[in-house]
């Protein structure tokens, strides 16, 4: 949607992440911000390019199936209502708990530079309850 060259730029300004099956999600996921995957084929994409887990059983928010349902979850708010958060809790505490912001040094540390493990900083889990929504956009 955007011709930014820049997709983390693009996220941090974004109040709600609409995907389909990319993997951007999980990025986004960080943010700790609305996502709505838009999974109009997932049934021919999972027969076809095969996918590592259900995306349907363990979405990161609530999940559209037809341009109309992707309206309404706009329109009623949906896209941001405490079945979304609770959602985005659930995939976050799954697939983002190492997620600190300190992954890449403790890497170069351990493996580059050789340091013992107990002088590696710690990984801070991220926290599993989830902020309060944003207002929807005016």
């Amino acid at each position: 949607m955007t011709g930014h060259r820049s997709s983390e730029d693009v996220c941090l300004a974004a109040d709600a992440l609409i995907t389909d099956y990319s993997s951007i999600m999980f990025d986004y996921a960080n943010l700790d911000r609305p996502i709505v995957v838009y999974a109009d084929d997932w049934d021919v994409y999972r027969e076809i390019r095969g996918v590592y887990f259900d995306l349907m059983r363990l979405p990161p928010g609530r999940i559209a199936r037809t341009p109309e349902e992707l309206a309404a979850l706009f329109r009623d708010g949906g896209w941001a209502d405490e079945s979304a958060a609770t959602l985005r809790a659930a995939f976050r505490e799954r697939f983002c708990q190492f997620d600190d912001g300190r992954a890449a040094e403790r890497v170069v540390r351990r493996v580059l530079l050789g340091e013992p493990p107990e002088s590696i900083p710690p990984v801070i889990r991220s926290r599993s309850a989830s902020r309060p929504p944003p207002p929807p956009p005016s």
